[in-house]
């Protein structure tokens, strides 16, 4: 059976969705100045990409914990046999792509970036607002910093309670709570402040230690499909009816409550973990989801496994050194659809090139022999 073929279709659906989000609201700016409604829109679109990532990795990590958890408990070896294999995967192609970007960024300024640092260990936004370099990162970070704690707190709570499925779910909700009550802060830090969507974008939307939660609503729903798969399967329907309500109702009283002077408890607090679960609901129905076209099952199978690349090449780099080459500021509209339509095929074809070439045999490594015995993984 073929890589493509052990694929769940609707997970490859989600991660392409969410990268074309991120990527098209990126790609406005070549058309619209900054800050207006257009780019505001789209800008909220590009959100909404990131937190689909955020959800997705939650229930696809979740399950990795759970079936190791089933097969083999859950050791100290365990931890950082997981943490081995995460960090193959995510980091070699993550600092080749910071790498890069700081030449740039040297070419352009004659000066180092601010924070950069921080930037190999993904602190540049673990307290404060990120910085503007390197802005993709961000989501990165709290990608991280929730492999990193979820494992050490799941350990400590199968030590304490010898269950499995006990220890994961209390470590799950542990987690989520903790992360609820630092948005609390959040909000009672700035209660008598003038609210600004911009300042909590950057102050808190941003910052991992109010972000970590949206990356365990996915435990959840990867719990209840580990645990209880058949009451899950069979509210698949009703749960994607009720999460795009919600995610109707919720999108609503944010507008509503952006309106107000101070800052809400509403958006500190309740707006992002309610966007993160609505997410969540999908994630049932779209596992289940197939294709009966072979070539849009191709495309979609292609744009996920190279989303990863995309995401860190097409903006900082492709499109910034692309801008700094040929400015399109005075460009016609037809010659600046020419330019995207330039700057998708080269995004594209640089991160078949960068998955094919970097990020898959370095990701393989963690299968070696050598990564293995480490562990005396069989």
């Amino acid at each position: 059976m073929s890589i493509q073929n052990r694929r769940v279709f609707g997970l490859d659906l989600m991660r392409a969705i969410a990268i074309l989000m991120v990527l098209f609201s990126h790609v406005l700016i070549v058309f619209f100045k900054s800050n207006n409604v257009v780019t505001n829109v789209f800008g909220f679109i590009g959100l909404h990409g990131v937190e689909v990532f955020f959800a997705l990795s939650g229930f696809l990590i979740g399950t990795i914990l759970l079936k190791t958890m089933s097969q083999e408990g859950f050791s100290a070896k365990q931890v950082l046999n997981f943490w081995t294999r995460r960090w193959f995967r995510t980091l070699p192609l993550y600092f080749l792509i910071l790498l890069l970007n700081i030449i740039l960024f040297y070419y352009i300024k004659n000066d180092f970036p601010e924070k950069i640092g921080l930037f190999p260990f993904f602190a540049q936004n673990l307290i404060t607002n990120h910085p503007f370099f390197f802005p993709e990162a961000w989501s990165l970070s709290v990608e991280e910093y929730a492999y990193l704690f979820s494992p050490i707190i799941l350990w400590f709570c199968y030590k304490i309670f010898k269950a499995k499925q006990k220890s994961f779910l209390l470590s799950t909700l542990l987690l989520i709570s903790v992360c609820i009550l630092t948005k609390a802060f959040f909000y009672l830090k700035h209660v008598t402040e003038p609210l600004s969507i911009g300042y909590w974008d950057n102050s808190l939307k941003e910052v991992v230690i109010y972000r970590l939660d949206a990356i365990y609503y996915g435990f959840i729903i990867a719990y209840g499909h580990f645990y209880y798969i058949n009451w899950l399967k069979n509210r698949r329907h009703k749960l994607l009816i009720f999460g795009s309500v919600l995610l109707v109702i919720n999108h609503m009283l944010f507008m509503m409550s952006s309106t107000q002077e101070e800052h809400s408890f509403y958006i500190d607090v309740l707006f992002l973990p309610l966007n993160s679960i609505t997410i969540c609901m999908f994630l049932p129905y779209l596992y289940y989801l197939k294709c009966s076209f072979r070539l849009i099952e191709n495309i979609i199978y292609k744009i996920s496994i190279y989303s990863y690349s995309i995401y860190l090449l097409h903006y900082t780099f492709i499109l910034g050194l692309m801008t700094l080459i040929l400015p399109f500021e005075r460009f016609t509209l037809l010659q600046r659809i020419g330019y995207v339509f330039v700057y998708l095929v080269i995004t594209y074809v640089l991160s078949y090139v960068i998955y094919k070439y970097f990020e898959t045999p370095l990701t393989n490594l963690r299968d070696s022999n050598r990564v293995k015995n480490l562990f005396k993984m069989k």
